[in-house]
C-alpha cells in the first residue's frame, strides 16, 4: 500500500500546475477533521462563496453527505473544470476512493456556502445489522457501509442497528438517545453527527418541535 500510495504520489507532483502543489485532505484549509477513531475520520467541509480549493488527495472510501447547497466547479488533476449545480440538501453518496484514487480541486463559483460532511472510512466493524431496519430508508448498499435516511416527525422513534456507525444531521433539531448505558439528550446543528460503537440498538427520539432529518452511515 505505502509502495503504491508513493508511486502515485510522484505521478500526481509530476502532473500538478506550475506553482502549484498537492496537499493530502487534512491540509485543505476548508476541509476541517472534526472527528476520528480506527474507523473513520470526519470532515466538515466548508466552502464560502467565491472560494478557490486547493489541490488535495482523497485515498479512502468515502460518504458524502450534502448540508449546504451550491454551485461549485471541480476539476480531476490533468483534467478540464466541471461545472456542478447545486445538489440537494441531504443528497448523499458514496465514492470508491481506495479502490481509485484522485486528487482535485473543487471552488465554490456560486453566491452560497457549500458545506458537505464527508465521512472517510479507515476500518470496518464486523457486522451490518438487520437490513429490513424500520424506519430507515435505504440510499447506499455496498460491501463497506449501509447508508440509509432517518426522517422523525417530532415525537417519533427508529431504532439505528448494533454496530459501529454514524448518525449525520441535514438538519438541526433536539434528539433523544437511549441505549443500555441509559440515556441522554441533545441538540445538534446541521452537519452535526453521534457515532455509536455499540452492541445493542441505539433508539432516536425526535425530541423537538419541527421534523429531523438525517442520514446513517453503518460501517460493515
Amino acid at each position: 500500500m505505502e509502495h503504491r500510495l508513493a508511486a502515485l504520489a510522484a505521478g500526481w507532483l509530476a502532473m500538478a500546475p506550475a506553482a502549484e502543489r498537492i496537499v493530502p485532505i487534512e491540509e485543505e484549509p476548508r476541509h476541517f477533521l472534526v472527528f476520528q477513531n480506527r474507523h473513520v475520520r470526519v470532515f466538515d467541509v466548508r466552502l464560502p462563496p467565491g472560494y478557490r480549493g486547493l489541490w488535495h488527495t482523497h485515498l479512502h472510501d468515502g460518504v458524502f453527505v450534502n448540508v449546504e447547497a451550491s454551485q461549485t466547479t471541480a476539476q480531476d488533476l490533468g483534467g478540464q473544470p466541471v461545472v456542478r449545480p447545486p445538489r440537494k440538501l441531504g443528497e448523499t453518496y458514496f465514492l470508491a476512493y481506495t479502490r481509485k484514487p484522485k486528487a482535485h480541486r473543487v471552488d465554490n463559483t456560486g453566491s452560497t456556502p457549500f458545506r458537505v460532511v464527508d465521512v472517510e472510512i479507515h476500518e470496518g466493524c464486523g457486522g451490518a445489522g438487520p437490513e429490513d431496519a424500520p424506519g430507515l430508508t435505504p440510499i447506499v448498499e455496498n460491501p463497506r457501509v449501509r447508508v440509509s435516511r432517518v426522517a422523525l416527525a417530532p415525537g417519533e422513534t427508529v431504532s439505528l442497528p448494533a454496530t459501529c456507525g454514524m448518525l449525520v444531521a441535514v438538519s438541526g433539531g433536539r434528539l433523544e438517545f437511549r441505549s443500555l448505558g441509559g440515556a441522554d439528550e441533545m441538540a445538534v446543528e446541521p452537519a452535526g453527527f453521534r457515532w455509536r460503537d455499540s452492541f445493542a440498538p441505539l433508539e432516536v427520539t425526535n425530541a423537538g418541535e419541527s421534523p429531523f432529518h438525517g442520514v446513517d452511515v453503518l460501517l460493515k
